[in-house]
């Protein structure tokens, strides 16, 4: 009981669906695979041996030799299928009439496995098994103020007041597993135990055979269980080869129980895996090039066991009320990211592992002896020597050795390949040996390397300095944690007829991370008007151009001793030694290579290997947007509206571009990926309409509007040339772009049984770039960062939707079909909308290319986006009817009420093939053109591989959706 003697009101509401789709998205054209007793087959009998003379054997995979009678089309995707789960509630709870306080959230999980095309004819066993999970929760107070009496509301100046205040925190989980092998990450890419018997090696020395090394003799296979197609291919090739006996003794590597006088083939690693034995952690090769073979453990990402954690807090407060003749809103918002990501290559850790092991015994003493043997017939005898133990034994190897019970600082071989994966943990390698200078096989942020959750934030400076107990450096990166906060304010009033909506929004945008201070360079350079050590280049900068600026970054002839000023830099903008400003720094190379006057004289940077610098870096500087909204409408008669606005709207930079990631900075000069630019400012839209509303009838209406748009400071890929140590590609905020056109919308009120909306858009959509890798392919060209105005991908010229709602009331509404005196079609409806569209444009090219493979280099045919695809149209239809319940009701309680929905939808109901794709060079869907001028028949099977290239480039993404048709039920209560 409350003091006003008001009980509190609880509301619960509680919702929850099931989903168990074996594919959400079936291809127009449907999948292809090998027909499955095909299949069986190249598992049970899966290659061939070719010899080409003096003992030397090679495999060819019987997938090779696949004819497009080998194929079958199925209607669904294989593997694609997903089972999810979701689940909300809230609470809502009335203390007062005038307070209320919510509480809520909500879970989904899904189980999904992630459809991969290269795995369609031979491997949709191995699609990679997606495991998401999100839940949410919130609590929400809100708060009214309202008047004692009427006449108090109507007297005063305030009204319908009221505030809320809402906090919300979210948590979002993406684990990434191959569904068989799991965490288990050195079973990913085990296929058996290889032992390798090797035998010293000797080189003559006067009267004396001495020891030089070991030689691998003989290579043995037994399969393992957990990747059976793969270990398969090394069974057929060790039952397949031809014996041949070759005397040799024992102490020169004869197998232990083996007979001395018999040996197959002197065999090592390079020998096997050049003739297609697959050793752990080797994939099998691919099929031409253009799909997976069986067994292959593949992510189109790139890495095969991943991790993602997003949490999200989030603050809002806002409050609204009517003063006077101006209804006024205003509010609040803040929201913090922390971001989450780990990768890991889990079939690469088998070859690392074996670059690692034994690094530090692979020379020979020559003055320990350990042996003396005499060969009878012999003339000199054999001298034997031990291992000699270097000083550069990796991290892996010690660990290894104390794991097997080894001596960590004996000279035992330890053969990697003949140990089960239980003896191997990830925990094994240090975070620089998993990095491998660039050729990382881990990639992390808010983890560590060995994927555990990083308890509070590392500084910047702990990626460059931080160790463990063990002297090795963590090399841990902190989560991305934008920090995004934004207030608003909107005033609704009239003034003569006139409706203004008015107000303006202020956001602040902080990336939270450390950004380079200059893009050009990895370390720091002395500016222009800095002291520097060098007394030719300080007389030089003393007496420089008038319009160098102190800031100005100076270039030089030389690094360690220079002597003379080749020009200098302001931002982007470069000049020579005389002051004459340049298209670019071409000119001021020395050597083929820029030379900024460094600090540091071009040393080594923060990292081993790396030029990268961590002084190099500062702080991102957050952006202020200021973002006016300015609306209003005016009546010109009782039947005609004129209305208008002006709005500015900013979105935040997209994690995958702005997230820093200090592993390819440091590396890029070996990897030449394109990086990421944490220095990403917000993208910016700036909207205007004009439009006029006429009533036609009582239950008409015809809107006409035209609209504008700029889009302003968009990402995209760039070359930053004349960059020291070297050019490379990133992310920038300089691609623009205009959206303009007009638009018809008809509206018919229902009237009797029929709603109707019938609405047409001319649009002209042009740009310098349509998304944030659209210049990849210019860029990789090697050209400048050309700006050229071009239609965009998503211009669309001509978009027709009609959507008409045909429904029957109830009870007395009712106006339908009787059948033996029941209203057969009462609460039932059918709703149609079809949409017709014009083509979006794409480029045309004057090469042909290999696209089946994944070629990309085109010539362009004409002018950039300059073609267009054919017109689309489809038609969604949903039959629905309402079946109302009712229960309870008895020893005078209230009855409950309830409803279930049948319905049938139909979606592309004509079943219409819509191009949304096609190849550059033919305008075809389904052929690029490359079979025709092929001149080249080096394949091991030219005919298989035509059918395999035919199916390949039969791309079904370039078509849209088929018909599909979904019968369900939705109950209400």
């Amino acid at each position: 009981s409350l003091g006003n003697k008001t009980k509190p009101i609880i509301g619960f509401f509680v919702s929850g669906q099931y989903t168990n789709v074996v594919d959400n998205s079936p291809f127009y054209i449907g999948d292809t695979r090998v027909i499955p007793s095909v299949r069986d087959g190249l598992i049970t009998d899966p290659a061939r041996l070719f010899s080409s003379g003096n003992n030397d054997f090679t495999l060819a995979y019987n997938s090779n030799y696949l004819r497009s009678s080998d194929l079958e089309s199925i209607p669904t995707r294989q593997n694609a299928g997903e089972v999810s789960y979701l689940a909300s509630g809230k609470i809502d709870i009335t203390t007062t009439p005038t307070i209320n306080l919510s509480v809520g959230g909500s879970m989904d999980f899904s189980n999904r496995q992630q459809y991969n095309r290269s795995n369609q004819l031979l491997n949709a066993e191995n699609n990679t098994r997606i495991k998401e999970d999100t839940w949410r929760a919130f609590v929400k107070f809100t708060q009214r103020f309202t008047n004692r009496t009427d006449e108090e509301e109507k007297r005063a100046t305030i009204k319908n007041a009221f505030y809320t205040l809402q906090l919300d925190y979210s948590q979002y989980t993406n684990n990434v597993q191959d569904f068989v092998h799991g965490d288990r990450l050195w079973d990913y890419g085990y296929v058996g135990k290889f032992t390798t018997y090797r035998a010293p090696q000797f080189q003559l020395d006067g009267s004396r055979w001495v020891q030089v090394g070991e030689r691998d003799t003989l290579v043995t296979f037994s399969p393992g269980e957990q990747n059976p197609d793969l270990a398969a291919i090394n069974n057929f090739y060790w039952s397949a080869l031809p014996s041949e006996s070759f005397p040799i003794p024992e102490l020169f590597g004869a197998p232990e129980g083996i007979d001395p006088n018999y040996i197959g083939f002197f065999e090592n690693f390079q020998e096997t895996t050049s003739r297609g034995v697959l050793w752990n952690g080797t994939r099998p090769p691919n099929l031409y090039n253009l799909y997976n073979n069986i067994g292959f453990i593949d992510d189109p990402n790139g890495a095969e066991y991943r991790k993602r954690q997003n949490d999200q807090v989030r603050f809002t407060a806002s409050g609204s009320a009517d003063i006077g003749q101006h209804g006024v809103m205003i509010g609040v918002e803040y929201e913090q990211l922390t971001q989450r990501r780990y990768d890991l290559v889990p079939t690469a850790l088998w070859t690392r592992a074996r670059q690692l092991t034994n690094f530090h015994i692979q020379q020979w003493q020559d003055t320990a002896v350990t042996n003396i043997i005499q060969l009878p017939g012999s003339s000199f005898p054999f001298y034997f020597y031990s291992r000699n133990l270097g000083d550069d034994q990796r991290v892996f190897d010690r660990n290894l050795r104390t794991s097997l019970g080894l001596d960590p600082d004996g000279l035992d071989f330890i053969d990697v390949d003949a140990l089960d994966p239980g003896v191997f943990s990830l925990d094994m390698f240090s975070p620089d040996e998993l990095l491998d200078d660039g050729n990382n096989l881990v990639s992390y942020v808010g983890y560590d390397h060995l994927g555990n959750k990083l308890n509070g934030r590392p500084s910047f400076n702990d990626f460059f300095d931080e160790t463990d107990g063990n002297g090795n450096f963590t090399r841990v990166q902190a989560p991305f944690q934008p920090i995004y906060m934004a207030g608003y304010v909107m005033d609704k009033f009239a003034f003569d007829d006139i409706i203004f909506n008015v107000g303006v929004r202020v956001d602040r945008y902080d990336a939270n991370q450390n950004v380079l201070r200059d893009k050009y360079l990895w370390q720091n350079a002395y500016s222009a008007g800095a002291s520097v050590p060098d007394a030719a280049i300080a007389s030089q900068l003393a007496n420089r151009p008038d319009n160098i600026g102190d800031d100005f970054v100076v270039y030089v002839d030389n690094f360690v001793s220079p002597n003379t000023v080749k020009g200098y830099r302001d931002g982007d903008i470069w000049y020579s030694a005389t002051g004459v400003e340049l298209t670019d720094g071409t000119s001021l190379q020395e050597g083929g290579q820029i030379r900024p006057y460094l600090i540091d004289k071009g040393d080594a940077g923060s990292l081993t290997g790396s030029a990268l610098s961590k002084d190099a870096f500062e702080d991102y500087k957050p952006v202020v947007n200021v973002m006016p909204r300015i609306a209003f409408s005016f009546p010109i008669s009782d039947e005609a509206v004129f209305f208008a606005h002006y709005d500015v709207l900013t979105q935040r930079p997209n994690a995958g571009q702005s997230r820093a990631d200090l592993f390819e900075y440091a590396y890029n000069a070996n990897t030449g990926n394109v990086l990421t630019n944490p220095n990403l400012a917000p993208t910016k839209t700036i909207d205007y309409e004009l439009g006029f509303q006429q009533v036609l009838t009582k239950s008409s209406s015809l809107k006409l509007a035209a609209f504008y748009r700029e889009l302003r400071d968009q990402v995209q890929v760039r070359n930053v040339v004349n960059a020291w140590p070297r050019d490379y590609r990133t992310y920038d905020n300089f691609d623009f772009g205009t959206v303009k056109g007009f638009s018809a919308t008809f509206d018919l009120r229902r009237t009797g049984n029929i709603w109707m909306r019938l609405g047409y858009t001319l649009q002209f959509a042009d740009g310098t770039g349509s998304g944030p890798n659209t210049g990849i392919n210019l860029i990789n060209s090697g050209q400048p960062n050309l700006r050229t105005i071009s239609p965009l991908d998503f211009d669309q010229r001509h978009r027709i939707q009609a959507t008409i709602d045909f429904r029957y009331g109830r009870g007395k509404d009712y106006n339908g079909p009787m059948m033996f005196g029941k209203p057969i079609l009462q609460s039932t409806g059918l709703n149609v909308v079809s949409i017709l569209g014009s083509g979006t444009p794409y480029s045309r090219s004057s090469q042909v290319v290999n696209e089946g493979a994944g070629a990309t280099n085109h010539r362009l045919d004409g002018t950039l986006n300059g073609a267009r695809l054919p017109w689309q149209f489809t038609t969604d239809v949903q039959l629905d009817h309402d079946i109302p319940l009712t229960f309870g009701g008895e020893d005078g309680d209230k009855a409950k009420s309830a409803n279930l929905n049948v319905y049938l939808l139909v979606t592309n109901i004509f079943n219409t093939e819509n191009i949304t794709g096609v190849y550059r060079y033919t305008g075809s869907p389904t052929n690029d053109g490359f079979l025709a001028e092929l001149t080249d028949r080096s394949q091991i099977d030219p005919e298989s591989y035509r059918d395999l290239y035919t199916t390949k480039v039969n791309n079904p993404f370039n078509f849209g959706a088929p018909r599909t048709i979904r019968l369900g039920v939705r109950f209400d209560f």
